[in-house]
């Protein structure tokens, strides 16, 4: 498993991954996608020893005060190899001096919740009420 900083994946690669985890919402418009991971702050990919495309990171940052772990994705069928733990613990590392690393997940009603919010914990992230904040957002 190799993690690498900086590059980004082919575009055909990255709408596959996103396609796997069935993020539709971000394949729909791949011009978008490609945008999108080239405005980022910050691209990290994990690739397994054939240079196959396992996970991939990305942030949105002031890389001062604050940085948005935008997405996290791990193919399904590299779940639980520690792919995830490794994007994210090198985005930890590489953000530590900011004030506040922040990412939105799944509401916990939702089925993913109950993978993602003990793996989230599990690396020191807490909903924002126990950290006394609260989240908004707006969709245009």
């Amino acid at each position: 498993m190799k993690l690498t900083e900086g590059t980004l994946p082919p575009l055909a690669e990255a709408l596959a991954l996103y396609d796997a985890v069935g993020w539709s919402a971000y394949t729909r418009d791949p011009g978008r996608l490609q945008r999108s991971l080239a405005g980022s702050h910050l691209v990290l990919t994990v690739r397994d020893d054939d240079g196959s495309l396992l996970g991939l990171a990305r942030t949105v940052s002031d890389d001062e005060s604050v940085c948005y772990l935008q997405d996290i994705l791990v193919h399904p069928d590299a779940r639980r190899r520690g792919v995830g733990r490794a994007l994210v613990l090198h985005v930890q590392e590489r953000y530590r001096h900011c004030m506040f690393i922040a990412l939105s997940t799944d509401a916990d009603s939702t089925a993913d919740a109950a993978l993602s919010h003990p793996f989230y914990r599990s690396l020191g992230f807490s909903p924002h009420p126990e950290l006394g904040l609260a989240a908004f957002g707006y969709r245009p």
